[in-house]
């Protein structure tokens, strides 16, 4: 037993010697270079060690070092890749024997990542490998090279695949994700970051806990995955990622957005592509499935099938955030000083710039199950996107809306900034009062519709798409109500007065049926022209003309309403068969106004019909005396005013 203790005690004291001579024989120093230059060949960029390499006894033997930069290929805006304040990490001896390199857990301090796009596509994480090490032979016999020994007889022991680490503590980092060719930057301030134990080629535990403030919002983000980093390098995945935020913050809808993200990613740093497999997306109660693929470039390629659940807007439409939306009291304004945003001119409209269109290749279609935005309700929509060669079209869009269905070609094209774009949309089948009620507030007709527009333009702002819009299309309701006149109760009442009988019971609703209604338009700066207007209904026929106003939102029509008559009906004298009575529609689309002309109207006819009447009495008096003639003109002057009375009186 004593010679076991006299043993191990030895072992200790030659450890502990061991120890003392290479903390005060090796400078760590002085393999500075040595790093840098292996971190050159391998990922292709430079790294500069700034501080100096120190050794560290607690908890474990290791190094520590100061400022460390991982830097950019030139031609970004960024000189970092990434920048490191302090780090420090455990070794262990034993397994430098056998040739491996076994760190303990590797702590980061002030880490600061840049991800970045530039305006050509080219990412500052493209070519992340040597010149050599893309020639280098295949995987089996660079493997056969690695066991052999080096022209000089030492051994290439300490290889990238035999390095393994307990873990990675990253606190207060930074990362900063910028893409040139939208442009866009995010800047995420995350107070901490945990790996689990990691080794090239095997599946490490990733933990990322934060909270970060953006835009007076404050954030809590709870990231879990797989990470696996490829033993040469060549791809980074991210396998059952879990991602779940919570925000909230005055400005989001309700105060408060929650989502939660799963999916499993894989990145290629070769060809600088990514696929997202088994996507779920929750925000709220929005749903979205999927599987995408990005690959950056001159050109960024796109490629996606999503599948969403119904989606309700209206939480996020027109929200100010928290519940209670009251603005706070502000101090009234001295005297004499106007309240600001009276003052304010608006905002001119802007041009959107679409050239980022040439720098993106995509096409994917996305189904939803329905959408409900404000009062508007949508069914199912299917949508198939194509973006190439600066050209972004949809072809087609289909939504089912109101008991039919709605279908859309579109065409944007960047043209060299000029921003032309095509639609043709064809409505079929759909009820069209509540479609207009719902979505635009206006109550002015109903029936089944069957509508279709294929119209051209030039320019994106709003003023721009309604006085450059130039197309024609027709439009076709059957079994409908025109909103706002009752033209058969109109009718009812003149024959009324006509007969001198009494004014029918007022109708509750203003509305006038209609078995069809029929027309074509065009479209040209801003004004609708209706050339063709036919209403048909089993009393009356109602045709004409119009314009339509789309900048001033206005009105104009001028109509004629010709009353029906059944062909073996007994025809009298103040029958309106025959009479057409104007109709004017004017006003805005929210509040249209209708006009009959009935007195006007009956004037002109009676005219023809006293016309009539003289020339035949005229007949009758021919030959008779100046005297005779007199006597008998004051008896139809007094026959006709008695006759037209109720008109007139």
């Amino acid at each position: 037993m004593k010679l076991f203790i006299k043993l191990f005690a030895g072992l200790i004291t030659l450890l502990v010697l061991a120890v003392v001579i290479l903390l005060t024989v090796i400078d760590p120093n002085d393999y500075k270079e040595e790093i840098q230059t292996q971190v050159k060949n391998t990922i292709n960029r430079d790294l500069l060690i700034n501080g100096d390499i120190s050794w560290t006894f607690y908890p474990q033997l290791g190094f520590s070092s100061g400022e460390i930069e991982l830097n950019n290929l030139d031609g970004f805006n960024r000189k970092h890749l990434v920048k490191i304040d302090e780090a420090s990490l455990g070794l262990d001896i034993m397994p430098l024997l056998k040739g491996q390199i076994q760190i303990g857990e590797l702590t980061l301090n002030g880490f600061v990542l840049n991800l970045i796009t530039d305006k050509n596509g080219r990412s500052n994480l493209d070519n992340m490998s040597s010149k050599s090490a893309a020639e280098a032979p295949a995987p089996q016999e660079s493997t056969e090279s690695q066991e052999q020994t080096s022209s000089d007889g030492k051994s290439d022991t300490f290889t990238a695949d035999k390095i393994q680490l307990a873990g990675i503590n990253i606190n207060n980092a930074v990362i900063e994700i910028q893409d040139l060719t939208v442009p866009s930057s995010t800047k995420l301030n995350i107070s901490h970051i945990r790996l689990g134990e990691f080794a090239l080629g095997k599946e490490a535990d990733l933990s990322v806990l934060t909270d970060v403030l953006v835009a007076e919002m404050d954030g809590h983000i709870d990231l879990q995955s797989k990470l696996l980093v490829a033993a040469d390098f060549s791809s980074i995945k991210l396998n059952k990622l879990l991602l779940k935020t919570d925000f909230s913050g005055k400005t989001l809808p309700n105060g408060k957005v929650s989502s939660v993200l799963s999916s499993d990613i894989t990145y290629n740093l070769n060809s600088a592509a990514a696929e997202i497999n088994n996507l779920q997306l929750n925000v709220d109660k929005i749903q979205l499935k999927g599987s995408a693929s990005v690959q950056t470039g001159a050109v960024t390629k796109v490629r996606y099938a999503l599948e969403g659940n119904e989606w309700d807007l209206n939480p996020y439409l027109n929200q100010s955030g928290s519940a209670d939306s009251t603005p706070e009291s502000t101090p009234e304004s001295a005297p004499g000083t106007a309240p600001g945003p009276q003052n304010e001119t608006p905002a001119a409209e802007q041009e959107p710039d679409l050239s980022f269109l040439n720098t993106l290749d995509v096409q994917g279609t996305l189904k939803i199950a329905g959408v409900k935005a404000d009062k508007l309700v949508i069914g199912e929509i299917n949508k198939t996107l194509q973006i190439k060669n600066g050209k972004a079209e949809i072809k087609p869009l289909t939504a089912q809306l109101y008991k039919g269905l709605l279908t859309v070609n579109g065409m944007v094209d960047d043209a060299k900034g000029k921003n032309k774009y095509k639609v043709s949309t064809n409505l079929n089948n759909v009820d069209l009062r509540p479609l207009l009620t719902d979505a635009a507030q206006v109550d002015i007709l109903s029936g089944t519709t069957a509508f279709n527009f294929a119209g051209t333009g030039q320019g994106l702002t709003p003023t721009k798409i309604k006085s450059g819009l130039m197309g024609s299309g027709d439009f076709e309701l059957l079994d409908g109500e025109l909103y706002g006149v009752n033209i058969p109760q109109e009718i009812r009442t003149l024959k009324a007065r006509l007969s001198g009988k009494p004014a029918p019971t007022t109708a509750d609703v203003k509305k006038t049926d209609f078995a069809s209604l029929t027309g074509k338009f065009s479209i040209k700066k801003g004004l609708v022209n209706n050339q063709k207007f036919l209403m048909l209904s089993p009393v009356m026929r109602l045709d004409g003309l119009g314009l339509v106003d789309i900048l001033k939102e206005t009105l104009d029509y001028k109509l004629s309403i010709a009353p029906l008559s059944k062909s073996d009906a007994k025809t009298e004298q103040f029958d309106l068969n025959g009479v057409t009575i104007p109709l004017l529609i004017t006003g805005t689309f929210t509040e249209p106004k209708f006009a009959l002309d009935m007195d006007g109207a009956l004037r002109e006819q009676l005219k023809e019909k006293a016309k009539q009447e003289l020339k035949r009495q005229q007949e009758k008096l021919k030959g008779k005396s100046t005297e005779e003639l007199k006597e008998e003109g004051k008896k139809l002057e007094d026959k006709v005013k008695s006759k037209f009375k109720n008109l007139f009186g």
